[in-house]
């Protein structure tokens, strides 16, 4: 008999790689049986976690559900990230940033 390749299961991925998954407010079993599951519980309910909502959010809506589309998708948010925190830091190194004090 022929072996059936089994599909791969891009929500199980993203919460097994994700770090510190096992503090999200997710049953693995239960909440990463498909992208559409997971993206249920991260936009319906209080989550918590920002980045992850955004990672779930982002695979589903630009990455077509495919491994393909999902590794696009983050490659890049990774350039987006990094245009920002490259920012970021230049602003330090060029003293141009602005330092914002609350009087109590």
């Amino acid at each position: 008999m022929p072996k059936t390749k089994e599909k791969l299961n891009i929500a199980r991925v993203i919460y097994n790689a994700y770090p510190h998954s096992d503090l999200l407010p997710i049953e693995p079993d239960k909440d990463c049986c498909n992208l559409q599951v997971l993206l249920a519980k991260v936009t319906n309910e209080n989550f918590g976690d920002g980045l992850f909502k955004f990672i779930v959010t982002e695979i589903v809506e630009g990455g077509d559900g495919k491994i393909t589309g999902a590794i696009l998708v983050m490659e890049q948010a990774r350039k987006d990230i990094e245009s920002v925190l490259l920012a970021l830091e230049g602003s330090i190194n060029q003293k141009s940033y602005e330092v914002i004090t609350s009087k109590s």
